[in-house]
This record gives C-alpha cells, structure tokens and sequence, in this order.
C-alpha cells in the first residue's frame, strides 16, 4: 500500500516537474533541415546552457531522494530525465564521428582517459626545458624577476618565498607560525567551517624539526617550513581521507600512508597541518557541506565559496596558507578560486599523481593547488610535478599514469612557455631571462566571442546567467593585455619598451559546444557513480543501514544514482565524443593560439538557499551553468589556472581563466603572470576578522 502511495506520489511529482523541465529550457538541433550532421559545424549550438534537472532544497529535496529510490517506478524517472537532456543526439554524434575519416576526428586519441603522448622531439624539448630549469635555479624565470618575487609584486598575500625570506632573517620560525596559524583556526574555524581535521602532533613535530634545520642553516628547500593544507581526497598519514563524508565510525578511513603529493611536501620540509573540507564527494562546484557546517565565503559568509574543493580555497583566502591542494574533476580548483578570490592552477591530466585509498585513476579528475599567488602555484607545481619513476617514488608500486603514458612518464615540469624558444636566435631575448632563453612576440590570445558572452546564433534561444562584472572585468582584460607593450633587451638603445604588444587578439570557434559538455557531464557521473560501486558503498546500495557514518547526503545519493541509469552506449559514445573534442582543440592549441581566456565562472559568489545549510540542495543546472567555461579543462584534460581581477561592487571576488596546451602548464602561468600584475591593484582580501598574516 505505502509503495502504491510512493508510485502515485512520484507519478505526480514527475508530470509537474516534466512541464518545469520542458518551458526551462530550448534544445539546439544537431541535424541541419536535410537531416545531415555537419560534426565540423561552426555553429554555436548551447542555448540557455541548462539541463532538465529538479532543484530541491531542505525538506523537499529529503522527499526527492526518497520518492526517486525507494519508489518502484524511480528508475524509470531517472532514466527519463537521462534521456530528456539529448543523450540520442549524443550518440548520434558519436555514430557520425566513428564514420568520419577525417584528419581530426580523434581516432587517435584513446577513448580511457584524455592523456597525449608527446613525440620525441616534443618531449625532449621540454627535457632542454627543465635542465635549463634546473641550471639557474630561479624557479620563476621568465616569468617574475627576482627583486619583484622578493616583495611579492604587491600582493595583499604573503608568498611562500615570503615565508622563506621570514625563516632566513630569523623574523619568525615555523613553529611560531604554526601556533598563530593553529590559535587562528580555533577562533575561525567553528565560523568558516573550512578545516576538517589537524594534524596536531604531526605538524608540531614538522615544525619542530623544521624550527631547528633552519637555526643550523640547513633548509632542505624554499618549502621548507611552509604551512600546507589538503583536500581530503589526498592520503596523509594518520588523518582520514573522508572525500567529503562522514567519519567513519569504526577508522576505515584513516590513511596508512602518504599519498604521492603529501609525501613530496613532507620531502621538501613543508608543515601539513590539515586536511580541508569539501563537497561531499566533488558532486556539485557550490561546495558546501552540511556535515561540517561549511564552508562559507569569508567575503560573505550567506554565499557559496565554490567547490568542490571549497575549503583548500578559503584556507588560501584567509592567509592560514599560501598553497592548499585541490582536485578538480568539474572546475574543482578553479571554481573555488573564482570565488574565493585565489589562483588556482588544475594542471593537465596526468601530470600530477592522483591516489588516495580508493582511488588511483580517474578520467575526469586532476589535481593542483589553490594558491595566494600565480608565483606560489608555480613553485607547487615544480615540486609536485615531477614525473613519477618507473619504479614509483620510494621503490614502490609504478604509478597508472607512468604506465598509462607509455614507458618514460610524463615530462619533467618547467616555467618556459612555448613562445621562450630556448633554442632560438638572439632576436627578442627576454629581460632577466636566463641564456639561450627568447620570446616569440606577441603571444596569441584566443577567443571564443559566442562562448564567453553567451550570446547564440541560429537557435533561437536566450542567454545564460552572465553577470556584466564578470564579462566587463574579461573584456578588460583582453584590452590590457592586447595594449601593454612587450619588453624588448635587445632594442638599438640598449633596452626599453618595444612597440609589439604583449598579447593579440585571436577569435576562434568550436563544433558542437553543447554535447561536448554534455559528454563531460556523463563522464564525470559515472565516474563517481561507480566509485562508489567499487567500493561496495553501503549508504548507496543499502539505506536500511546500521551505520549512520556510511549515509550520503540527500543531494549526493541522487547525483550518484543519475549515473547507475547512463547506458554503455551513451558512455562509450560520451568518450568518443572526447577523443573528437580532444582533437578540434588541440588543433587550435597547437596551430592557431597560444593560449585561451574565458571569464571562470559567469557569475559571481552566491548566496546559499534558505534551508540548505542542514540538509543541502540539489540543482544540477546551476552546477551545468557554473560549469560552463571549466568543462575542458576535465573533459580534455586540458590545463587552466584561475587567476583574481579585483571585486565587483558588493566586494565578490572576481576570476579569468587561461587554459593551455597539453604538458604546457607554463603557458597558462605565464599569462597567468602578466594578468595578475595587471590587476595586483584591484585585488582584495577578505573582512580583518576573517584574515590573519602569519608574519606579522
């Protein structure tokens, strides 16, 4: 009788929600009117950029998640609402692109995991790279001068080198920093909700040891004493590894070991002091948890700090660290970046070692660190960046991704981006740069007009959310960087100001944004859906549960249940879709610009909806909204780094973003350089009493 109940209530709700659905939203056609699919069209094709989803908060999204599972007929409804958002045009698309026998369709790109291998060529270019690298050891040559990194170009946030500098003239040490960095977190924490667990002992004692290293004079790196945070999806020895969730109640998730990246940071002498909280499970970019009652924006705490990894970011945003790990399967990095007012380097796929408990590959999902300056995740990205061995770090167990790129691993990290030819003439030989080091200028900047201002052609619909901050800031942008001049050593008096621009101008367009985007959606579901298979999740599989530590919330059971429903057809059809978007940028990575430059997000932080706090929300359109200058860099796996322009009129943090080639990290910080000097200005940090300078 109660299921009989539960059928008809759902059968109501789902008439009432699939007329909501249908006026939300227009769909673009993917057949021309004679019914040819064009997969090489030029034709800008998201509408209103939304997917039919239902958004429910409190009480009524708890009915929700109840009402789509325990009912008979919730599978169906799922799978309805799976093929109300285009998955037949997907394949479609997909069928079309198998049979195409052009010179970009992808083909050879594997449909696993969006890794490139680079020829020989390539990759002993960047082999030249890193030993040049590695000869001056100035880890941020041609990208900041020494006397401007010294002061930290201005910044309102202190740098790591600025830690390294308090060490050397004995202005602080590390323990003392730790305990002003731990009597902070006591006071804010119970308000930001952005830490989840201190190490306590282990960082007393890193400190500790790291206090006497440098009273004998004996650093082991400019890292060394630096406090440090991390994303929960990272092992750290003796803290749980909770992705988000719950303590487990009986220590499943307490971590054995270190994983790659705590280990390196241990290696170089930073402090760990904690691990930070997250969206449960990375499953929406607004980033706040019920479970730890955060965390919320330090410029306003009623908003969202974007997530998934929202507390790595607003430790970054109140001083507590200058570098904190994220992972980014969605915008994870560069969405809580955006809106926390930090950089936010997600380096390419595979580049660094991503492992934790459960976890050592995943096709979506890359790590790299939220940081308070652009010199800061370069520096992260030098000492975390190196390629795992062929017998792994430490003699252990060869990593997926040495395996995965085929014998060598990846290529050794570096800061010269492509257009530093360091094999070039002595033409435009860069100022402060080091021999054999020249600039190709200017750099060339894409542009993708439709995409960023959201403004279709030919498919009748309206436009998304676009806040004019946010696209005013952009067009800014674009015209400081296509304005300042090039520095130039090499001119007939000796030095100055050349007349080349930095940076032009060049407009470019992509085929089939929208199912582009609509296949990183599918992939990155089912990727967290069976995750959690693989792990023989209870809270899923199970509700009637003794445990209340192994429940999910509401809103992450029904993202997670969306992926049981995506048949292999649409999976498989969803990669290969991948391997054709993999192409069609990297054709115009490799051959048409240097770099491109969306706004991050569309629309600034925020404000969380009443209710959510306790129990959460679901809304998956604003998750695809906010999503929709970040998927790329997943889908593709294509580096990007966030970097903050200033704030809007009510003081919300403000972003850009610069994504890059494959294994051209550089590229996106050096650009990511210029646009942070330019704005160093206009940038602010959070309220007094939500920002402490360790230094001080």
């Amino acid at each position: 009788m109660f299921h009989r109940f539960l059928s008809i209530a759902v059968i109501i709700l789902a008439i009432f929600t699939a007329s909501v659905w249908e006026v939300a939203r227009i769909e673009p056609k993917l057949r021309t009117a004679d019914g040819i699919i064009d997969i090489y069209s030029s034709l800008y094709d998201v509408s209103t950029g939304n997917i039919a989803a239902p958004v429910a908060v409190s009480w009524r999204l708890q009915i929700l998640v109840r009402l789509m599972i325990s009912s008979p007929l919730g599978g169906y409804l799922i799978r309805g609402l799976v093929e109300k958002n285009r998955v037949n045009e997907l394949v479609e698309l997909a069928s079309a692109i198998q049979d195409d026998e052009g010179d970009y369709s992808g083909k050879e790109y594997g449909l696993d995991f969006p890794i490139v291998r680079l020829t020989k060529e390539d990759y002993d270019w960047h082999v030249d790279a890193a030993a040049i690298q590695t000869a001056t050891t100035a880890t941020m040559t041609g990208l900041v001068s020494d006397a401007e990194a010294s002061s930290s170009s201005k910044s309102p946030y202190r740098s790591v080198r600025d830690y390294h500098a308090a060490y050397a003239n004995k202005s602080t040490t590390p323990s003392a920093v730790l305990q002003k960095l731990l009597d902070f977190i006591k006071e804010k924490n119970p308000v930001l909700g952005c830490v989840q667990e201190v190490d306590y002992r282990g960082s007393f004692l890193a400190a500790y040891a790291s206090t006497n290293r440098w009273r004998q004079g004996k650093p082991i790196s400019i890292w060394d004493g630096v406090p440090v945070m991390l994303k929960p999806e990272e092992n750290i020895k003796g803290l749980r590894t909770t992705q988000g969730e719950k303590f487990k109640t009986d220590g499943s998730d307490i971590a054995t070991h270190d994983g790659v990246l705590a280990d390196r940071f241990r290696k170089a002498g930073a402090v760990i002091v904690a691990t930070t909280v997250m969206h449960e499970r990375g499953v929406h970019p607004s980033g706040y948890n019920p479970f730890y009652n955060g965390p919320s924006n330090p410029y306003d705490l009623k908003r969202f700090s974007g997530g998934s990894s929202s507390g790595s970011a607003v430790a970054v945003a109140t001083g507590m660290v200058p570098v904190a790990i994220g992972y980014d399967g969605g915008g994870s990095i560069r969405i809580p970046a955006a809106w926390s007012g930090t950089v936010g380097l997600a380096v390419g796929f595979s580049r660094f070692p991503f492992q934790n408990k459960n976890v050592n590959i995943n096709p979506s999902v890359k790590s790299g660190p939220l940081a308070a300056n652009v010199e800061d995740a370069a520096e992260a990205f030098l000492l975390l960046g190196q390629p795992f061995s062929r017998q792994g770090d430490g003699g252990g167990a060869v990593h997926p991704y040495t395996a995965l790129y085929g014998g060598v691993g990846p290529p050794p990290p570096h800061l010269h981006p492509r257009w530093l030819n360091i094999n070039g003439s002595e033409e435009n030989k860069v100022e402060g740069g080091v021999n054999g080091v020249h600039r190709r200028q200017p750099i060339r900047i894409g542009v993708f007009q439709e995409w960023v201002s959201h403004r279709p052609t030919g498919t009748g619909g309206g436009n998304t959310i676009l806040d004019d901050a946010v696209y005013k800031t952009f067009q800014k942008t674009i015209q400081a960087l296509t304005t300042i001049s090039a520095t130039d050593t090499n001119t007939d008096d000796g030095g100055g100001e050349s007349s080349t621009p930095y940076a032009t101008l060049v407009n470019f367009t992509m085929p089939h944004m929208s199912l582009q985007a609509l296949s990183h959606a599918l992939i990155v579901t089912c990727s967290f859906s069976f995750s959690l298979l693989k792990e023989n999740f209870r809270g899923l599989n199970n509700r009637e549960t003794d445990d209340p530590s192994d429940t999910l919330q509401p809103a992450t059971e029904f993202q997670l249940r969306i992926g049981h429903h995506i048949t292999a057809t649409e999976l498989l059809s969803a990669m290969r879709i991948r391997s054709f978007a993999m192409a069609q940028w990297r054709n115009v990575l490799a051959e048409k610009v240097d770099v491109i430059l969306t706004p991050t997000l569309p629309m600034t932080a925020l404000v969380r909806p009443n209710g959510s706090d306790k129990i959460g929300f679901s809304d998956t359109s604003l998750g695809f909204q906010m999503m929709r200058y970040i998927w790329p860099g997943n889908l593709i796996g294509l580096p990007g780094i966030a970097v903050p322009v200033g704030v809007d009129s009510k003081g919300l943090p403000l972003s850009v973003q610069v994504l890059c080639l494959h294994w051209h990290e550089a590229d996106c910080l050096a650009v990511g350089r210029e646009i942070e000097k330019m704005f160093v200005d206009e940038r602010a940090k959070p309220p007094p009493e939500f920002f402490v300078d360790l230094l001080e």
